[in-house]
């Protein structure tokens, strides 16, 4: 199950970054002048600075959920074995 995520989370991760680098290269390749040029490296930048701080917003959500979980399972993990632990003790 991890591999199928990690595939997903690994293309995501690649169209992002190839469509940065694609939209880039177009801007830098169109014939336009300096100041118009600027202008949309200025944009896409925004947009991309909204997204990156969208996609950390998601990311710091998921990570506090699965640290929420992760002690759920501990502290039932921990009543668990100390009832082992009484239950061969006496």
């Amino acid at each position: 199950m991890s591999r199928h995520c990690s595939g997903k989370k690994g293309f995501a991760l690649g169209a992002l970054v190839g469509g940065l680098v694609g939209g880039v290269t177009a801007l830098l390749l169109a014939p336009k002048s300096g100041d118009r040029l600027r202008k949309d490296l200025a944009r896409k930048y925004q947009s991309v600075s909204e997204k990156t701080c969208e996609i950390i917003d998601g990311v710091c959500d998921q990570t506090c959920e699965l640290v929420e979980k992760a002690k759920e399972v501990a502290c039932n993990a921990k009543d668990a074995a100390s009832k082992i632990y009484r239950r061969n003790r006496d």
